[in-house]
């Protein structure tokens, strides 16, 4: 599956290079980002938008949700949407 998830920073003095550049070192197994858009936000925030890839099986958003809550960077996140690949 494809997930798309808006990721916000705890403020605007995270350096959003990186934190994505450790999101992408640590990613759980089989979870791949594919493509990244950052966008300014509100008072000077810059929000993440990241595209990742992970098979279409049970648990494997939620490891992603979990590994994003690991980063003290990560303000808030929301998953915008999931579509099914076809293969």
């Amino acid at each position: 599956v494809i997930v798309l998830i808006k990721i916000m920073p705890v403020d605007e003095s995270v350096d959003v290079d990186n934190l994505l550049s450790k999101i992408k070192i640590g990613l759980p197994e089989n979870i791949e980002l594919l493509s990244v858009r950052t966008e300014p936000f509100v008072f000077g925030l810059k929000v993440i938008n990241a595209l990742f890839r992970m098979p279409d099986e049970e648990g494997y958003p939620n490891k992603l949700e979990e590994y994003l809550k690991g980063f003290p960077e990560v303000g808030e996140f929301e998953v915008s949407s999931i579509s099914r690949v076809s293969s």
